[in-house]
């Protein structure tokens, strides 16, 4: 007896060894990482090493901090003909410090990508020996031996999950193995939560007493996204009541182990599960560990289930689409089923990398083998459901500050959406209006074009806000604006020196609010910030949590600047939030420009680029220039007046002829001066002055003269006597619209006197 109670003592210690020693690693990897010019050279590494060599003298330089040795083995191991996935698994299981030694090097070192691709293919061995059909087959097979067997082999099958379970259920489908149908039923419940979706799909099949086992598994499994499926087969016509029966008692038992109730009828239950895979809950969210996750059908005809691989990006849009689909099934008047699958097919398809904006057949992303080959695009079902579930849509993508989904909703609500339709004080009008708040420039500047262009004439919440945002626009040029906060300012200045291109601006502080201060006031929008993990005054956490407390900065990337000793805190304020991520303090501007990236593919943002902000500046003017035609509309296009002036100087000729036609219909000084100076340059091109001086007699006509004494001077003189006739005929044009109380004709005739 007393050697069993000192058994609990001895692992006591040993995960206090562990724990130690995985503390003093990541402590020397991180300070060898800080000081990395000072540590050891490289090591030869033999031709003919093997992969357990390769593998060995890999982790043991990386624990010493002599990265650039473990490099080269890293990458010699890498290209090994011999290094596959199971070999490189086998070799991990043997060091039972080398997982969390390779993931500590990820995140700290030199050595952190080839690390990182290490780390993968152990993954990618253990995702093959979960799956690995011979392997599976074995364990149901010992299932029928002694306690030790059986027991054995359900740990295996349990480390299997989900691959386990049609292997079962067509033993339970095999006549020939029925000896082996108690262990199996016996062992179901005991795979655990891996085991639930494929089961629930397996509910469908033919023989009653399979589905009663599979019903009576999921019952002790205990979890709670089970109901839904239990519900609708206490529902359905063609089941007896030994099955309703069945799932009722499994509905009691989860209400049991979970203490929770589930009286909601089907199609709710499956409107919640739906919402809860979109949200990407953790009770149901795949692994994100994995890059594919399944999603699992029943072949009625063959009685088999069979699984399709998504990505794991999409797995939650996927399931929540087909909850929806099961809830509308039930219950096809429910409308917020409609609106939620519209949602997830949006999303969906924006995380296949595919344009949530268009609905070009042709279009071509990553494959999603759930949907068939001719499977329209979400821009069809959204703009054939309506203006309605349009707004819907977009409420929701509000509320979860979702840029691709939001993007996806607007665009559907301006190609179908008339004023009427698309604004008014209905609380379902309403998310439109808050879209111009948005955190995503692109998502608030699409709210504003689809607004403008409705030119309304009644008043509505926020409708001083689209003109601002239309002016924003049109200062928009797709260059990265970066924030940068560090205690150390030798740092601060070089991570800022690093970043600086012809693409980024950036500013930077010692002190994190500071910093933010000026970004509101010299930025219209922050493409990222990136802060030390040493601030103070606030620190680190209290900085982060700050800055999601504001809806604009909700979801801008941050970068996590890593100091010496201070991995865990980096590591505790990153994991937990999809936008940001951690680099070495003294990783340089490549390495930072990746993690930006990096964070926007995973999270599937959209950056800003020049030929897109580009794009909607043009529309943004176009839609000013709707507004002032019209005149008639709640919106006063002159509050954009400073925009359009500032658009004036843009080096696209096509958003200078726009803007100035804008101006000339503002009567103001400013306008018409501004529009003049452009006329007037001739630096400028032959078409943009053209355009310019047509702008100017236009304004002129309008509004009368308001040009300076010396302008008007100029004008007269270029009338007169420009060499380039096209010149000097625009000229003429503005200034016979002005319309000068002296006669300067006499004096423009008098010229080409030939006596």
């Amino acid at each position: 007896m007393r050697s069993v109670d000192r058994l609990p003592v001895s692992r006591g210690r040993c995960r206090t060894l562990v724990v130690g020693t995985m503390a003093a690693l990541a402590l020397t990897i991180s300070t060898a990482s800080a000081q990395q010019p000072a540590t050891p050279g490289g090591a030869e590494v033999p031709e003919d090493a093997s992969v357990d060599r390769l593998f060995v003298d890999f982790l043991h330089y990386a624990k010493l901090g002599r990265f650039t040795a473990a490099d080269a083995f890293a990458r010699a191991l890498l290209a090994h003909p011999d290094a596959t996935p199971m070999k490189v698994l086998e070799l991990s299981d043997k060091d039972r410090l080398s997982i969390d030694t390779l993931q500590i090097l990820v995140k700290n070192s030199t050595v952190g990508d080839n690390a990182a691709a290490v780390l993968e293919l152990i993954e990618q061995g253990q995702l093959e020996q979960r799956r690995d059909p011979q392997r599976i087959q074995a364990n149901v097979e010992r299932l029928g031996g002694d306690p030790q067997q059986e027991y054995d082999a359900i740990r295996h099958l349990s480390q299997s999950g989900e691959y386990a379970i049609p292997w079962m259920v067509s033993t339970l489908l095999d006549d020939s193995k029925k000896d082996l149908w108690p262990r199996v039923t016996s062992a179901l419940p005991k795979i655990g939560k891996g085991a639930v979706n494929p089961l629930v799909m397996a509910l469908d099949v033919k023989d009653e007493s399979i589905r009663l086992n599979l019903i009576r598994a999921l019952g002790e499994i205990g979890y709670p996204q089970t109901a839904a499926y239990l519900r609708k087969l206490i529902g359905r016509d063609d089941m007896s009541a030994r099955t309703k029966s069945g799932a009722g008692r499994a509905i009691a038992r989860i209400e049991t182990l979970t203490g929770r109730t589930f009286t909601a009828s089907a199609a709710d239950e499956f409107y919640s599960l739906a919402d809860k895979y979109y949200n990407e809950c953790p009770t149901v969210r795949s692994d994100p560990r994995v890059a594919e996750s399944n999603v699992w059908y029943w072949d009625a005809g063959r009685q088999t289930l069979k699984a399709v691989p998504v990505q794991q990006r999409i797995f939650g849009a996927v399931m929540a689409m087909r909850c929806s689909e099961e809830a509308l099934l039930l219950e096809p008047g429910k409308t917020e089923a409609i609106a939620l699958w519209l949602a997830a097919n949006i999303r969906r398809e924006g995380r296949l990398g595919l344009d949530v904006e268009s609905g070009n057949p042709d279009e071509r992303g990553v494959a999603d083998d759930t949907r068939p080959a001719n499977f329209p695009r979400a821009l069809y079902f959204t703009q054939a459901a309506g203006p309605r579930y349009a707004h819907q849509v977009l409420e929701r993508a509000v509320e979860g500050r979702d840029a691709t989904v939001a993007l996806g909703a607007i665009e559907a609500l301006r190609i179908t959406a008339g004023q009427s339709s698309l604004i008014g004080t209905e609380d379902y009008k309403q998310p439109l209006v808050k879209a111009l708040q948005f955190p995503d420039i692109v998502v608030r500047i699409r709210a504003a074009l689809a607004l403008g262009a409705a030119l309304p004439q009644s008043q509505f919440a926020g409708s001083p806000m689209v003109v601002a945002v239309l002016g924003d626009a049109l200062a928009q040029t797709g260059r990265r604006r970066v924030v940068v906060a560090d205690a150390n300012e030798e740092n601060l200045n070089r991570v800022m020196a690093g970043l600086r291109d012809g693409e980024t601006d950036v500013i930077g502080e010692t002190n994190f609010f500071k910093a933010l201060s000026r970004a509101r006031q010299e930025f219209e929008n922050v493409s990222a910030i990136i802060v030390s993990t040493d601030i103070a005054d606030p620190d680190l956490p209290t900085a982060l949590s700050e800055l999601r407390s504001e809806f604009i900065f909700s979801k801008t990337p941050v970068i996590a600047l890593t100091k010496p000793q201070q991995l865990a805190l980096a590591e505790q304020v990153t994991e937990a939030d999809d936008y940001a991520d951690q680099v070495d303090a003294l990783a340089d501007g490549t390495e930072l420009n990746e993690r930006y990236d990096r964070i926007n593919a995973h999270t599937g943002q959209t950056p800003l680029d020049p030929d897109l902000a580009m794009s909607m500046a043009l529309q943004a003017a176009e839609t000013l220039r709707a507004i002032a035609q019209h005149g008639r509309t709640v919106y006063d296009f002159t509050a954009a007046e400073p925009a359009l002036i500032s658009a004036l100087v843009s080096p696209e000729e096509r958003l200078q002829t726009t803007c100035a036609s804008v101006l000339s219909l503002a009567g103001t000084e400013t306008a018409q001066r501004s529009i003049a100076h452009v006329a007037m340059d001739s630096s400028n091109t032959r078409s943009l002055r053209v355009s310019a001086f047509a702008s100017l007699a236009q304004s002129a006509k309008s509004h009368g003269n308001m040009l300076e004494e010396a302008q008007l001077t100029k004008l007269v003189k270029i009338a007169r006597d420009d060499d380039d006739l096209t010149i000097r005929t625009a000229a003429s044009k503005a200034l016979g619209a002005i319309n000068l109380a002296d006669n300067k004709a006499s004096e423009i005739i008098r010229k080409f006197y030939g006596g």
